[in-house]
């Protein structure tokens, strides 16, 4: 593999796609908190409006 420099930090270092790993789960990190915000934004709004709400069950 040849060294090279990731898009995000331009860090160098042997990594496939061209983004470190480092970089790559703050990425996740952050999509994953903006999924977060929209969905809880959601529930706000259809709660405001009467609307019942059903919650999956984790098990």
């Amino acid at each position: 593999m040849d060294k090279n420099r990731c898009m995000v930090c331009a860090k160098e270092g042997a990594f496939e796609g061209g983004i470190c790993d480092l970089c790559k789960a703050i990425i996740r990190g952050e999509a994953l908190e903006g999924q977060h915000q929209i969905k809880k934004d959601a529930d706000k709004s259809l709660h405001k409006e009467g609307t019942e709400i059903e919650r999956k069950r984790g098990g």
